[in-house]
């Protein structure tokens, strides 16, 4: 008697220990379905921010630069007016070796040219010094100073463009916050536009 009662709680047991190991495995495979899961929801549910079409080599700022790049650096695109060196341009036509583009904010001033000029030539410009060799989103350009006024007030980033060259310049108004550099900050508004001005 006590020999068939042991065979049954040795049976019993079994069964039991069976049950656990077979309820174990179900819930490693379930927490392993759901980490899969979760691996691909978390996959096809990332964004990725299409980059902006760039102009060509040949181009018009007045024309080629979004109202939205204009805007992520704090001017009012309806401000805008074709220029020369900054200044309105009475004849409303570009000069031929270049074109371009300015738009005012608070208290300064960015305007855009696109010149026949490669880089290595503006290095070499009469007004220009101060010269300096940096990268902006991993492309080469060019920042430097101008003659007819300080850093604090002018500064300007060229970029090349196939055989051409492009320049971002910013102008701050004495009104504005005397601790701002023109210097300083024309770096980083041509990281803001560089993405919207014609390929390297």
């Amino acid at each position: 008697m006590s020999q068939v009662l042991g065979g049954v709680w040795c049976r019993c047991v079994g069964v039991v220990f069976a049950c656990v190991l077979v309820s174990g495995c179900a819930q490693s495979t379930t927490e392993d379905l759901g980490a899969e899961q979760s691996t691909v929801l978390t996959e096809t549910t990332e964004v990725t921010t299409p980059a902006p079409v760039r102009p060509p080599a040949v181009f018009d700022p007045c024309e080629d630069i979004p109202d939205e790049a204009v805007e992520a650096v704090g001017l009012d695109p309806a401000t805008k007016y074709m220029s020369i060196a900054g200044s309105k341009n009475l004849y409303d036509k570009h000069v031929r070796w270049r074109s371009e583009c300015a738009w005012n904010g608070t208290h300064m001033r960015i305007f855009i040219v696109s010149a026949d000029s490669s880089i290595d030539e503006v290095a070499e410009f009469v007004f220009v010094e101060n010269v300096r060799e940096i990268s902006i989103n991993g492309r080469a350009a060019l920042h430097y100073n101008l003659e007819s006024c300080g850093p604090r007030v002018c500064a300007e980033v060229a970029f090349q463009t196939g055989n051409r060259s492009v320049w971002v310049n910013l102008r701050l108004s004495s009104l504005g916050d005397l601790t701002l550099q023109a210097d300083e900050l024309v770096v980083e508004y041509a990281a803001l536009l560089e993405p919207y001005l014609p390929a390297e």
